[in-house]
This record gives structure tokens, sequence and C-alpha cells, in this order.
């Protein structure tokens, strides 16, 4: 059975999916228009994808001065909405070319600067490291979503099963996964995949979604299987196949 975890006013794994809007501005004026839009849009929360934002680059900053800066300010823009921060590479669909250590140093400046939630991909890097990140993130007070995601294909539903499990042992707070739909089963795999992981496995909030058109039931859906955060668009999309926040909402109450 899920365990609810709260953050900030909302709480995962409990009730409806919550609807979370990308940020998807490459430099910081967008950013901060795009916060305020989702805010004022009637979203749950937000995820800066900062691997589209020009900041996100191996020279910048040591001491992240200006990637700080701009969590609190959109943390100030978001006013309650929890800010989920997100570097997404190019292995999982992204843009970011970091090393491991510079992956590391951003996901940690944003944590001390107050963001709710940091993405930590669970296969990227090593192994050992990435479950190190994953309890410095949360000693610094942010909660950490182990995700996985891919774009081409989707596995058999045990392989699936398999990739939460591995998660679930990182000690993350919440678990994510996202997928290429091929055919309609695909999608079902990945549903099913999921409830049994929440009824056997773990009582963690997870997240799981299948991409593109065939993907969209998943994505208002997630109530009957157990993924407790569903991605809407205020502008432009993060991921093929979401919806607006506004069409997500309805779906979402029908």
């Amino acid at each position: 059975m899920t365990k609810a975890i709260r953050i900030g006013k909302i709480y995962l794994g409990e009730g409806l999916p919550k609807i979370c809007a990308p940020l998807t501005g490459t430099e910081r004026e967008k950013l901060l228009a795009e916060a305020e839009a989702v805010r004022k849009a009637g979203a749950d929360m937000a995820e800066w994808r900062a691997d589209l934002w020009n900041g996100c680059r191996e020279e910048n900053d040591p001491a992240g001065a200006e990637l700080r800066s701009l969590v609190c300010e959109l943390k100030e823009m978001l006013q309650d909405l929890p800010l989920l921060f997100t570097i997404r590479t190019q292995a999982e669909g992204g843009r970011a070319d970091l090393s491991e250590e510079a992956y590391e140093r951003m996901a940690l400046f944003a944590a001390e600067a107050g963001a709710d939630l940091v993405d930590v991909e669970a296969f990227q890097g090593d192994p050992d490291r990435r479950c190190h990140l994953i309890r410095d993130l949360q000693d610094k007070g942010a909660a950490v979503i182990a995700s996985t995601h891919d774009f081409e294909k989707t596995g058999p539903k045990e392989e699936l099963l398999e990739r939460f499990r591995r998660m679930d042992r990182t000690g993350a707070d919440i678990l994510k996964m996202a997928v290429m739909p091929q055919q309609g089963t695909d999608v079902t795999a990945l549903m099913e995949a999921t409830r049994e992981m929440a009824d056997r496995y773990t009582q963690r909030p997870l997240i799981s979604m299948s991409m593109g058109v065939l993907g969209v039931r998943s994505r208002i859906e997630g109530a009957s299987f157990g993924s407790c955060v569903t991605f809407g668009t205020v502008g432009e999309a993060s991921a093929p196949g979401q919806l607006p926040v506004g069409e997500l909402r309805k779906r979402l109450a029908e």
C-alpha cells in the first residue's frame, strides 16, 4: 500500500494524480514568466527542466550562484507550488551533456537553494555514486525522484518491474518510469507493472507514463493503476503526449 509523501501543501500518493507542468525556458526571464503562467493555470507543481537552460554547461559557475538564484526566484514566483528540479541527460531524452561531477554539483546546488524535489536518473553514471547523491540530496531537505526513461520502446512487464525494484533499492522517495509504446499492449504492460509494484513491492509513491499519442490514457488514468503525478503543459511540452493543464484537469475529474 502506497504511503503518501507530503511536499509543501500537496500529498503525492493520495487522491487524484497531481499535475506537474514543465518550465522549459532557456533564459531567466522566460523561466520566470513560465512559472507565473503555471501558477495561474492551476497546476499542482512545476518541473524546471534545467537541461534546457542556457546555464546548464560543464563550465558553469562552480559556486552555482546563478542556479541558486534562479531556484529562489522560481520558488518565489510559484508561491506555494512545489518545484521539481530536473537535469535530463541526452542518454534519457534530454539535452544535458555533463560529467557526473557537474550533474551532481548542480543537483546539490538546487537542493541547497530550496528545490522541493530533485530528479536523479537512476541508471546513468556509477550506481554507488547515484545512491550517495540521493542520500546527500535528502540530507539537504529535498525529496528525490529516481527516474528512468526510454524514448524508443517499452520492455515486457517483468523487465519494467525489475527496473522499478532496482530504483526502489536506491532509497529514493519516489520512483518514476517513462517509456515509449509501440502498440497498445505496451501501455497496458506499463500500467500493470506499476499496479503490481505498488501492490507487492513498495510503499513509495510511483510515477509512470507511456509517451506519445498511444500513451495518452496513461496520463489520465493514473489513479486506477497507482501513478501519483501526471505531466501537463502550459506552453511548450517537455515530452511527447503531454496535454494542456486545463484539459488534463477536466479529464482527471471525469
